[in-house]
């Protein structure tokens, strides 16, 4: 069995290398094409939903989420997005059982969406965090995340993420504390749609897709 696990990390190692470089190449005005094709097929998919948690899109080769975030407080959505912490500047329980300190999110409440524009980049990663509240916030209860990635497959939802492990932690968190997993939608690109992703013990698989040609692909 290990053998395997470490033959599908070198997979994903080596995919999501080339992914990365591949996807640094779209050009910006197709990634907002696609992006806003995105946002109108989650219009209707989060129109029943009110507790819901983004993220803060980097700067190229992924949906643009910040007519996304605009929407959804239009809309009346509560609004989380996440920051990167570690359990021992957080003080929240370690769920890796290696006995040592590891990397997680915490997800915060944004008031409005001028709190957001207001986000500049900080911490290890240089992403447009939400500040620093103390104590950490437990994870809050949600309806749906919005997850990013370097791809997703349509056909069983598998993901593949920067490799760090934070949001498969989070979801891992979020059973934890309240037994019920949120529904996890996918934001694609066209480009991030992948047939074969290698999966490893760890790994959680979206309940839809979403991508940059306005489908959603659902995972029976």
């Amino acid at each position: 069995m290990s053998s395997v696990i470490n033959t599908n990390h070198s997979h994903k190692r080596v995919l999501r290398a080339r992914l990365k470089s591949f996807l640094r190449q779209i050009p910006q005005t197709e990634i907002n094409n696609q992006s806003a094709a995105v946002l109108e097929a989650l219009k209707p998919l989060l129109a029943d939903y009110k507790h819901i948690a983004c993220f803060m899109s980097m700067d190229r080769g992924e949906v643009v989420t910040t007519p996304i975030l605009k929407w959804l407080f239009q809309a009346g959505k509560t609004v989380y997005l996440p920051r990167c912490t570690s359990t021992d500047a957080s003080g929240h329980i370690n769920l890796r059982n290696t006995g040592k300190p590891h990397p997680h999110l915490t997800f915060h409440r944004m008031r409005s969406y001028a709190a957001v524009e207001s986000l500049r980049p900080q911490g290890k990663y240089q992403l447009r965090e939400p500040l620093l509240e103390i104590p950490h916030p437990l994870p809050p209860k949600l309806d749906v995340i919005l997850v990013p990635g370097v791809a997703f497959s349509p056909q069983n939802g598998a993901r593949m993420g920067h490799g760090a492990g934070f949001y498969d932690d989070f979801i891992h968190r979020t059973l934890h504390h309240h037994a019920q997993k949120p529904l996890l939608v996918g934001l694609a690109l066209q480009q991030q749609l992948v047939q074969d992703i290698p999966m490893e013990q760890h790994d959680n698989c979206m309940d839809a897709v979403v991508s940059g040609d306005g489908s959603i692909h659902w995972v029976s």
